[in-house]
C-alpha cells in the first residue's frame, strides 16, 4: 500500500525549502521540536528521491541565533 501525503506532490526545490524552513523555525524556538517528525519525514520523501538530506547546526556566539546549513547529496 502506497500511502501519498501532501510532500510527495512537492517538486525538489520545494522539498529542500521546507527542509530548510522548518529546521530553521525549530532551532530558532518558532516550531516544537515535536516538528523533527517532520524532518524526518522530508529525508524520507527526499531519499526515494535519491536525494541525501542532512544538516549542521551551528552558533557564532552564545546569544546569537542559530544558523543552519543543508548539505544535499545526490545519488
Amino acid at each position: 500500500m502506497n500511502i501519498k501525503n501532501i510532500y510527495d506532490r512537492l517538486n525538489n526545490e520545494k522539498i529542500v525549502g521546507m527542509y530548510y524552513k522548518v529546521l530553521t523555525e525549530i532551532f530558532n524556538g518558532t516550531l516544537s521540536d515535536v516538528m523533527f517528525n517532520e524532518v524526518d519525514l522530508l529525508e524520507t520523501i527526499a531519499a526515494k528521491r535519491g536525494i541525501q538530506l542532512s544538516y549542521f547546526r551551528f552558533q557564532e556566539h552564545m546569544n546569537s541565533p542559530s544558523k543552519v546549513m543543508i548539505l544535499i547529496r545526490f545519488h
